[in-house]
C-alpha cells in the first residue's frame, strides 16, 4: 500500500511539473512575440514579412494610418490557438486599402482586424482568398471588425456588360472561403455593384466539412443586379451540393440587399442558418440545394417592399422552425416542385444534372409566424416531382386575407401533413384545408417584432464605422415610441 502511494505522488508531482512547464512555455512565447508596425511608404517591407513565413505565434503586424496599394499580398504564417497572428489597423477603419489586390491568407489561426477596404478591387477572380493555392487551404483564421465598402473594379462596374455578355459574366468575388473553422464576423458589407458573391463558403470534395461561423456582420446595400450571381453569401456550388459542410451563419443583417432573389443561397448540406434579420431586402433565404440544413429563429420584415421575401424550400431533411416574417410582398414561405428526385451514386449527371431542382421531401416546417404576408406557396414550380412528407405545423398565420396559394392540389396535396395551424383574416378569409383552424392572435406580434429586430441589432458590424452606425440607426427608427 505504501509502494501505491508512493506511486501516486510520483505521478502527480509529474503532472504539476509538466503542467508548470507547458504554462512557462505558454508565456515564454507570449513574451517572445514581436510587433513590427508599418506605413504606407513601407508596402514592400510589409510584403515581405507577411509572406515570408517567419511571423512567430502572437506576433502583430500593425498598419499605421494612411491609404495602402497591396496588389499581390500574402499573408502565410502559423499561428496557435492560445496566440495567433494579427495583422491590423493601429486605429480601426483608419488603414485604408484601395487599388487592385489579391490577398491570399494561409496557414493556420491568422487575424485580420479593422482594416478598411475601400475602392479596393479583385485583381483576380476574388479579392480576399483563404488559401494559398489550389488544394492549399487556411484553417483557423479570421476576418473581424473590418468594412468592405464600394469595392468593384472601375472599368467593369462603371458601365454596362460587354456586348454580348450577360450581366452576371462579369464577375469578382469579395471574400472566399478555402479550408475549414474559419470565422468573419462583426464586419461591414456594402454596395457592391459588379457580379459576383459578397461571402462564398467553397467546399473540397476530400474535405467539405468545413465548420465555417459567419457572424454578427451587417450587409448593407446592394442594388438589383439584372441577373443571376449577385448573393450576398452562398454555401458551396452546384457541384458540391450533396456534401456536408456544416457552416454557421448566425446573428447577422441583411439591410437593402436587393441584388437578386436569392440573398442567402443555401448550397450543400447540414448548414445552420439562425437568428439572422432581413430587413427591406427584395430577396429570400433559400435552400436551393442540398439537405439537413436548419433554419431557425430568423426575422423577415419587408415593410410591404415589392419583392421582400422569407424561406423557400427546396430538396430534403430541412428544418425551418420559429422564424417571424412580417409584411412581405413576395411570399412568406415557397415549397418548390422538383424536376427530379434526389441524386443517388447512379444518377446520370448528364440527364439529372445538380444545377436542377430535387423534391422536397422529409421536410418540417413548425411553429413560424407569418404576419400580413401577401402569399404562401406550396407546390409552385415546373416539375413534376411533387413535395412529399413535408410536416406544416404549429404555424400562425395572420394577415388581411387568405394567402395559401396550392398549386395542382390533387397532386399536391398528398405530400404535405397539415397539423394544429392558426390562421386569422381581417376579410372572414378561411383556409378550407384539414390541420388549419381559424384564431385570434394570442400574442402582441408587433411587439414580438420590434424586440427581435432591436435585439439584432446589438454588437452588429463594425462599430467604428459611420455607414454601420447609419444603417443600424435607420432600422432602429422605425421601432420608435411614437
Amino acid at each position: 500500500m505504501k509502494q501505491i502511494k508512493k506511486s501516486i505522488v510520483a505521478v502527480m508531482s509529474s503532472l504539476v511539473w509538466f503542467g508548470s512547464l507547458a504554462l512557462v512555455l505558454g508565456a515564454s512565447a507570449s513574451a517572445s512575440a514581436r510587433e513590427y508596425v508599418f506605413t504606407p511608404e513601407k508596402t514592400d517591407e510589409m510584403r515581405a514579412l507577411l509572406g515570408g513565413g517567419c511571423l512567430k505565434p502572437g506576433d502583430r503586424v500593425v498598419m499605421k494610418d494612411g491609404v495602402y496599394n497591396l496588389g499581390d499580398l500574402d499573408f502565410f504564417a502559423e499561428g496557435t490557438r492560445s496566440d495567433s497572428i494579427s495583422l491590423c489597423a493601429e486605429n480601426p477603419g483608419k488603414a485604408v486599402v484601395s487599388g487592385p489586390l489579391r490577398f491570399r491568407i494561409y496557414g493556420t489561426y491568422l487575424k485580420v482586424d479593422g482594416l478598411f477596404f475601400n475602392k479596393a478591387w479583385a485583381s483576380g477572380f476574388s479579392m480576399i482568398e483563404f488559401r494559398k493555392d489550389k488544394g492549399e487551404n487556411a484553417t483557423h483564421c479570421r476576418l473581424s471588425n473590418c468594412v468592405i465598402d464600394d469595392c468593384n473594379d472601375p472599368d467593369k462596374s462603371e458601365a454596362p456588360a460587354p456586348k454580348g455578355q450577360m450581366p452576371m459574366s462579369v464577375a469578382e468575388y469579395w471574400v472566399g472561403l478555402y479550408g475549414s473553422n474559419h470565422r468573419v464576423d462583426h464586419c461591414y458589407f456594402a454596395n457592391k455593384r459588379i457580379g459576383g458573391l459578397v461571402i462564398q463558403l467553397w467546399l473540397d470534395e476530400d474535405s467539405h466539412i468545413n465548420n465555417h461561423q459567419i457572424d454578427h456582420n451587417l450587409f448593407g446595400f446592394r442594388k438589383p443586379y439584372g441577373g443571376n450571381g449577385a448573393e450576398i453569401i452562398r454555401v458551396g456550388h452546384s457541384w458540391s451540393s450533396q456534401l456536408e459542410s456544416h457552416a454557421i451563419i448566425e446573428n447577422n443583417v441583411f439591410l437593402h440587399c436587393d441584388g437578386e432573389n436569392e440573398i442567402i443561397s443555401v448550397k450543400s448540406c447540414n448548414n445552420v442558418l439562425r437568428r439572422n434579420l432581413f430587413f427591406e431586402s427584395r430577396g429570400a433565404l433559400v435552400c436551393r440545394h442540398g439537405h439537413y440544413n436548419v433554419v431557425e429563429g430568423n426575422t423577415f420584415v419587408g415593410n410591404d417592399i415589392k419583392g421582400t421575401c422569407g424561406v423557400r424550400i427546396i430538396n430534403q431533411g430541412h428544418t425551418v422552425y420559429d422564424n417571424l416574417m412580417c409584411r412581405l410582398q413576395g411570399w412568406g414561405l415557397l415549397v418548390r416542385v422538383g424536376i427530379h428526385d434526389r441524386p443517388t451514386p447512379d444518377t446520370d449527371l448528364e440527364k439529372e444534372p445538380l444545377t436542377t431542382f430535387h423534391r422536397a421531401e422529409n421536410v418540417d416546417i413548425a411553429y413560424n409566424h407569418f404576419i400580413d404576408c401577401r402569399a404562401m406557396e406550396f407546390g409552385s414550380g415546373k416539375g413534376e416531382k411533387m413535395p412529399r412528407n413535408v410536416r406544416f405545423a404549429y404555424n400562425n398565420i395572420f394577415g388581411p386575407q387568405s394567402n395559401i396559394s396550392l398549386f395542382r392540389p390533387d397532386e399536391t396535396l398528398p405530400g404535405f401533413y397539415f397539423l394544429g395551424n392558426s390562421y386569422g383574416f381581417t376579410d372572414k378569409g378561411t383556409i378550407e384545408l384539414e390541420g388549419f383552424h381559424p384564431a385570434q392572435p394570442t400574442v402582441d406580434y408587433a411587439a414580438i417584432e420590434r424586440e427581435r429586430v432591436l435585439s439584432s441589432l446589438s454588437g452588429t458590424g463594425a462599430a467604428w464605422y459611420g455607414p454601420n452606425i447609419r444603417d443600424l440607426s435607420y432600422i432602429q427608427s422605425k421601432y420608435m415610441e411614437l
